[in-house]
């Protein structure tokens, strides 16, 4: 046996998946379950010497901190609860750890809290830094307010340290929490240092130097419409004034600083429609030279830096699919070099590019698996796959089209057919993103594979008002929810029809959040186009988005300046709110449609799907109900995951039947 085959063997052995691998290659198409597991291993990450390397995996019926020696191949647990999972870690120095949680055996609405904990890399020195806030309610009666702590960046000093950001969370708290930065030991557990002290009341967006020192913070108004970005030379110095504006639209946003603590990265739209990256000339308190445009896509961030000198070496790209541009020698060979032996993937690296790479592969049917790259011996590992029972072979690709809206604007799409199929007359699932301002992305999606194997093709546009795609792009959605923004969709599919790659008479539309808003608002302003609608978790009434005080986000800046910027403004809007509500336009809807709500979810509340399901059994619509006790914005609990997935497959072929 092969070294890299004897460490796939460790590997899979130890997180207990001989049991999936041992079973016989299942029947087509792939079982529901396949698709909306956990994955079983992953967030694997090289320890800054490069000599560790720590991942999770499942141990024992519970995800755990696991380590392995690189030289020795020695693997070993470290960390973990028998009532809670390892969520995301992040290595404190060459041989500590911090680390927080979730209940992966729970719902989004019975979570612990993440807390915050470290242990070293031999799974000894455990300290609980910050219990999970369930149980800090439970430690003590009538608690009302209970702490947070997130980890942000490691002092590159050797010591046990942190900088973690943090602050107090009143019990049913909406709107905007007060944040903090501070010096945490994570062997002693206490607070060093406060770094935020002095900084405005509603400041973030905290940007450290390669000392981590807190150099720069923006500050939000106290309604929302402002912006100040402030900046000062060292701990202690006064703070100055580098920029003021729009909250809607930044002149630029600081990002991070480079080795020598002078330079600030920022992004910015000023040249162009797409934001770049630029270094910001504090002499003239403006932007200096541009270091990188993509002609296609914003770049708002995608930094990467070195562990050791915090020196920036590259960045990556979002456009259609991820792309790397590496400013330093070393790491652009690196790149190469695995690119070359794994073609046709998303490889991202990271560790030392001169020594050993820890690479992350995926792609649209990939779910993903790490590698080893040793540079001195040019030998590249297979270590652990994310999701070993999900076959690559048996996925369907996933490709990178665009097509014109009504009034000409270029809207990018992917679009997945099923594999096996002739590309001609199929049954087509509209799935529209949540957001709406956000974006889909090129690689595995586990929803889009699980349609695309029951025979549907899957049109994912990223329609105006999505972000990634430039000002123009994303503006163009401002208040035009149901009308341009829907109108964006429908294009979509009259154009698979005119190509001849979808059949107008078999057409579905599904989403949450928003995309459950576009699938009601797609039902009703255009009945005769989609033969039915999955709507879960989905905003079903505009007006109510404002009004109903339960959200999470009510009384936040975004609830009092975003929302009324980019939504609409309920005080002079009500007429268009009502006409691109659903809950208003219920008796033009024609279609079936399956709804399905978290009973906890504080983002949509209940109240919408419910009022929705009144109002078509009112007016004698065909519908299905679903309620996931104790779920919230989405369904975290496998069981329910299965229930689900399993219940839209049962709606398509009852209503939509891709044979």
């Amino acid at each position: 046996m092969t070294k890299a085959a004897s460490i796939a063997a460790l590997v899979l052995g130890f997180c207990l998946f001989g049991a999936s691998a041992a079973r016989a290659e299942a029947p087509q198409p792939v079982p529901v379950d396949q698709f909306f597991k956990h994955p079983a291993s992953g967030n694997a990450s090289l320890s800054p010497d490069g000599k560790l390397l720590a991942f999770t995996a499942s141990v024992a019926g519970r995800r755990r901190l696991v380590v392995m020696d690189i030289d020795k191949r020695d693997i070993k647990p470290v960390a973990g609860f028998n009532d809670a999972d390892v969520a995301q870690f992040h290595w404190v120095n060459d041989k500590r750890l911090v680390f927080n949680i979730i209940d992966l055996e729970a719902e989004l609405g019975e979570q612990p809290g993440s807390g915050l904990y470290a242990v070293d890399a031999d799974g000894e020195g455990f300290r609980e830094l910050v219990p999970a806030q369930r149980k800090q309610a439970r430690s003590a009666a009538l608690v009302m307010v209970v702490k947070w702590m997130n980890y942000v960046t490691s002092y590159q000093d050797g010591s046990d340290d942190i900088v973690a950001e943090g602050g107090e969370l009143s019990y049913g708290q909406r709107g905007d929490p007060q944040k903090n930065a501070f010096r945490l030991n994570t062997r002693t557990g206490r607070i060093t240092e406060t770094l935020t002290e002095g900084t405005p009341r509603n400041s973030g967006d905290f940007v450290f130097d390669g000392k981590q020192q807190l150099r720069v913070v923006s500050a939000t108004s106290e309604d929302g419409k402002t912006v100040t970005v402030l900046h000062r030379e060292q701990p202690g110095a006064k703070w100055q004034k580098i920029g003021e504006f729009d909250a809607a639209k930044r002149a630029f946003t600081p990002l991070a600083f480079d080795e020598d603590g002078k330079t600030l990265y920022v992004s910015s739209w000023r040249d162009s429609d797409h934001s770049a990256i630029y270094v910001f000339d504090f002499a003239k308190q403006t932007l200096g030279e541009r270091v990188l445009a993509h002609g296609g896509a914003d770049l708002d961030g995608g930094l990467v830096f070195t562990r050791r000198g915090h020196r920036m070496v590259g960045i990556r790209a979002e456009g259609m699919k991820p792309e790397f541009y590496w400013m330093d020698a070393a790491w652009a060979r690196a790149q190469a070099t695995v690119d070359k032996a794994l073609p046709g993937k998303i490889n991202q690296i990271s560790g030392d590019a001169r020594k050993r790479v820890l690479v992350y592969s995926s792609s649209d049917t990939d779910p993903g698996r790490y590698f080893l790259l040793d540079m001195e011996k040019g030998r590249l590992e297979e270590l652990i796959a994310s999701r070993p029972w999900l076959k690559p072979e048996r996925m369907s690709p996933t490709q990178v089209i665009s097509y014109a809206a009504r009034d000409g604007l270029k809207i990018p799409a992917y679009l997945t057919l099923p594999a096996g199929r002739p590309a001609t007359q199929l049954p087509l699932i509209v799935l529209v993103h949540g957001g709406p301002y956000m974006r889909d992305e090129w690689g595995f999606n586990p929803e889009v594979q699980f349609l695309a194997s029951r025979g549907y093709a899957v049109l994912q546009p990223e329609y105006r008002g999505s972000t990634g795609f430039g000002w123009k792009h994303f503006t163009a959605g401002w208040r035009t929810w149901g009308l341009a923004m829907q109108d964006d969709l429908s294009d979509g599919v009259s154009y698979l029809v005119k190509q001849g790659t979808v059949n107008p008479g078999r057409v579905c539309i599904m989403g949450a959040s928003y995309g459950g808003y576009a699938t009601m608002m797609g039902l009703a302003k255009d009945p005769d186009e989609y033969r039915c609608g999955i709507n879960y978790v989905g905003v079903t009434d505009i007006g109510l988005m404002f009004s109903y005080n339960s959200s999470d986000f009510a009384d936040s800046l975004w609830a009092r300046y975003g929302m009324k910027k980019q939504v609409g403004d309920p005080d002079t809007m009500q007429a268009q709110f009502a006409a691109t509500s659903p809950i208003k336009q219920v008796a033009s809807i024609k279609a079936p449609v399956l709804l399905a709500y978290g009973s906890e979810d504080r983002r949509v509340p209940l109240i919408h799907g419910q009022e929705m399901r009144d109002a078509l059994k009112e007016h004698g619509k065909t519908y299905e109900w679903m309620v996931l006790s104790s779920e919230g914005h989405g369904f975290l609990k496998e069981e329910n995951r299965y229930r689900f997935y399993s219940a839209v497959e049962a709606f398509l072929k009852k209503y939509n039947p891709a044979d």
